[in-house]
């Protein structure tokens, strides 16, 4: 009869314990919507500026941004139903989240910048926005 003398402890000596536990850190890092950083498939232009690519820090925001979003619409005239599925909201809290800024500091996204972009580059912002909102709601 033979005796099998494997220690039974994958964890210690690296190995698929070991794995499982890195993937699953991974996979937890992956889910981590609340910074996003989109890249242009080809360079914007915008009143002579150039954008590669904009991050994106959903996670900062406030209470206090999503009140003054709310009151800039309603200043316009614009009823807001359901956040995250009003366009103008998803801008609004895409220019606030936008951590990208000049070189004096000032944000380099505002409203226009983004209703000038690409639909696809657009709509993929926009997306990002609303997903980070369905998931916080959950």
């Amino acid at each position: 009869m033979s005796v099998n003398t494997e220690k039974n402890t994958p964890a210690a000596e690296g190995g698929p314990a070991v794995e499982a536990v890195a993937l699953e850190s991974e996979a937890r890092a992956e889910r981590d919507d609340s910074v996003y950083t989109h890249t242009f498939k080809h360079p914007f232009s915008y009143q002579g500026v150039t954008i590669e690519k904009l991050t994106f820090d959903w996670g900062k925001l406030t209470g206090k941004d999503h009140l003054a979003i709310e009151n800039e619409l309603l200043l316009r005239g614009k009823t807001l139903v359901t956040p995250e599925f009003t366009g103008e909201f998803l801008c609004g809290m895409a220019t606030r989240a936008c951590t990208d800024r000049n070189g004096d500091g000032f944000r380099i996204l505002n409203m226009e910048v983004l209703k000038a972009m690409p639909m696809r580059d657009f709509q993929t912002i926009c997306k990002r926005a609303r997903a980070f909102l369905l998931r916080a709601g959950s």
